[in-house]
């Protein structure tokens, strides 16, 4: 069977995975959470099959430390390859077990034995027995030993097929996310944040804000700022009030309004690791082509901003949250409060978007911090949109150079790259920090720890090794003393890193006369990686070329290079403005527990990468970040959105990858591409927006 995932050697037990306590019902436990990108489901499909039930047979208890198994973040496209992998040998062992102890209750042999639906059936007659019944007779608490065979995927029938997302619904038309719950006797919450990193409270007078209708408490812990209200609009009232009376120092930050955050990755100093080549580095011989491609200062952009819920009473801590994170959130919490862990209890309740690590964790703490002085009342807290651009964890700007050349057979000959980023790790826990702003703000133990990366090959190095067959040295730098708050976004920096790779490809192709879909092929001999090439350009019709103002770009990576394929096309116009109008990919995941969410997520990877392309970047005036509203940070919008079509070519006899990055990077080098077609000239810099357009054109000319 292989090693063990790392899931069930955290929760090796049978009890930490399935209950069997409601008659009818097999209860799946995970760590792993709902961000909309249809996990539950798909683990529940995994489940059933697995243990011969239907679908709407298996519920799941996700992301509760009360009773979740401990599987570290929802991080990382990594929930189906290491939970979905675990929950299969868990439910095969569990199916093993219960029809051992069938057999000695009905004294059949175990071959004669079959079960559907939990019921079980001696020479195809049905008995009195089901999963429910025998289920006393199991020992849960026994460890799971791996030796319990799966089953092959040729037997799969709910696997593979798109069940129904029971969770729509309520979406649609019900109150499920975090933004919606209420607790009886519920306290609103607002914190008032630092208006820079470096600012010192000098005076506060509260006088005023405790005398406005409904204000229930003005709490203050040395920076650390905000008030309780009966009332939710009162809350933002007096939030407004305290804002008005608190005096801070001046900041000493830097503010050039000239200066981007992308240019401070120059003026800093970095720490360069070289990644192992692809293989043995190339002499730069004959001419040398040379390119630098940046990415901006970026936000997550959800469209709710963070929310928590907290009650703090004598019996201990509970908290409702959207972290993708809530045994380190509990555990972080419990050094704050003085609370042990053991009654904290940490709830996980869908967001309004997500993707990497926002303020759920911060808005969680801010929520403790007020629940403290609400005698025992639970408390909402819940971001203001400028607080949410300008002080949750950012996405670093990226800065990649690269330079190759090309052999007589107009092949690549070497290729250098380097990628310049700050650190993508700075969650709750890591690094030794508390990493909460509430904390740092309430208690100088608590500051914030040094910027942690990640190993190589995942950060800012994440993707920076192209996906060819091709000599290459590649080097991140590391700069650690940005001045922003940094931490986890959407495929970290394979965003940046394949965008630059898949247009300097593009580059390479036309100074080699070549097509650009011939020129990857030539340069890619992993079969997987040519088959979603030719899938999505195909799809696009690329053989046709470029006609009526319509025109083409392609991209293409394996995420992290060895998980997920994907390949984009993308299809701009370019009439008075350029417009993405269509986009075609092509995915292989290996095996597809449900190719909907599958196609689902390659979907929002692509518009999220659409936005980043042609919208996104925070404004900052050297240091500071000056966001207040969508007004300073425009996203993608309905009326942007273009056709998509996605195409699921993985086979079942591959194992289940990771989805939900894989086509950021693709996507984002396949609308770069489509733009240099249109304009007959590169920009290298995101976003493609029109003013940077323009500006670009009137240097050309």
């Amino acid at each position: 069977m292989g090693e063990l995932p790392q899931s069930l050697i955290d929760n090796p037990r049978l009890c930490a995975w399935f209950d069997l306590g409601v008659p009818g019902t097999v209860t799946l436990l995970s760590g792993k959470v709902e961000l909309g990108q249809g996990i539950s489901r798909a683990l529940r499909q995994i489940a059933a099959e697995e243990l011969d039930l239907r679908i709407e047979q298996v519920r799941i208890v996700a992301g509760d430390t009360g009773v979740s198994p401990y599987e570290w973040f929802t991080a990382g496209s990594m929930s189906i390859e290491m939970a979905g992998r675990a929950a299969r040998l868990a439910a095969a062992e569990l199916r093993e077990r219960l029809f051992a102890a069938a057999s000695m209750r009905l004294s059949g042999a175990a071959g004669t034995l079959q079960a559907d639906a939990g019921c079980f059936y001696l020479d195809k007659k049905p008995t009195e027995e089901t999963y429910w019944s025998v289920a006393r007779d199991l020992d849960l608490q026994q460890a799971v030993s791996g030796r319990a065979a799966p089953k092959s995927p040729a037997d799969y029938v709910l696997v593979g097929e798109d069940a129904p997302r029971d969770d729509l619904r309520a979406k649609v038309a019900g109150a499920p996310f975090i933004h919606d719950f209420s607790a009886p006797g519920m306290l609103h919450g607002r914190v008032l944040r630092k208006p820079s990193r470096d600012a010192q409270l000098l005076a506060l007078d509260t006088a005023r804000t405790e005398a406005m209708p409904g204000v229930f408490a003005v709490v203050r812990d040395r920076h650390f700022l905000g008030v309780l209200c009966e009332e939710e609009y009162q809350a933002v009232l007096a939030l407004e009030r305290l804002e008005r009376d608190a005096k801070w120092s001046d900041s000493v930050i830097d503010a050039d309004p000239a200066l981007r955050a992308v240019d401070l990755l120059d003026r800093l100093p970095g720490q360069a690791t070289v990644l192992e080549a692809a293989c043995a580095p190339a002499a730069f011989n004959g001419e040398v082509y040379r390119a630098e491609y940046t990415r901006p200062l970026l936000a997550h952009g959800s469209i709710g901003p963070a929310c928590a819920i907290a009650a703090w009473d004598k019996s201990g801590i509970r908290v409702w949250t959207h972290s993708q994170g809530v045994f380190a959130l509990r555990d972080q919490l419990a050094r704050v409060s003085g609370v042990v862990k053991e009654n904290i209890q940490v709830e996980h309740l869908p967001g309004a978007g997500c993707y990497g690590h926002t303020g759920a964790d911060d808005a969680a703490c801010d929520a403790v911090m007020l629940a403290r002085a609400a005698a025992g009342r639970p408390v909402r807290t819940l971001w203001r949109r400028g607080d949410e651009l300008r002080h949750e964890p950012l996405g670093s700007p990226m800065k990649i150079r690269l330079a190759a050349t090309l052999g007589e057979d107009s092949r690549i000959a070497a290729w250098k790259l380097d990628t310049w980023s700050g650190a993508f790790a700075q969650r709750p826990g890591w690094n030794g920090g508390v990493n909460l702003h509430a904390a740092a703000d309430g208690e100088a133990a608590w500051a914030f720890a040094e910027p942690l990366d990640l190993p190589p090959h995942n950060g800012g190095s994440k993707n920076a090794l192209a996906g060819y067959d091709f000599r290459q040295t590649v080097t991140h730098h590391l700069v650690k003393d940005l001045p922003f708050r940094l931490s986890a976004l959407r495929s970290l920096g394979a965003f940046a890193n394949v965008f630059a790779i898949e247009g300097f490809i593009d580059e390479l192709a036309q100074a080699a006369s070549a097509d650009p879909l011939a020129f990857r092929l030539l340069h890619l001999s992993d079969p997987r990686g040519r088959r979603v090439l030719e899938a999505a350009a195909a799809a696009a019709d690329w053989a046709a070329g470029s006609e009526d103002g319509r025109y083409l770009g392609l991209g293409y990576a394996r995420f992290k290079n060895k998980g997920a394929y994907c390949a984009v096309a993308a299809e701009v116009s370019a009439d008075e403005d350029i417009r993405l109008t269509r986009v075609w990919a092509a995915v292989d995941a290996g095996l597809a527990v449900s190719p909907d969410d599958l196609r689902a997520q390659v979907e929002g990877g692509i518009l999220m990468a659409a936005s980043w392309t042609l919208h996104e970047a925070l404004p900052t005036a050297g240091a500071r970040i000056t966001a207040e509203s969508w007004l300073d940070y425009p996203i993608l919008g309905f009326g942007d959105v273009p056709e998509i079509f996605v195409e699921v070519v993985s086979e079942a006899r591959h194992s289940s990858a990771g989805a939900g990055e894989i086509s950021l990077g693709p996507a984002a080098g396949a609308i770069g591409n489509a733009v240099a077609r249109a304009l007959g000239m590169r920009l290298r810099d995101l976003p493609l927006t029109r003013e940077r357009i323009i500006s670009a054109m009137l240097v050309e000319n």
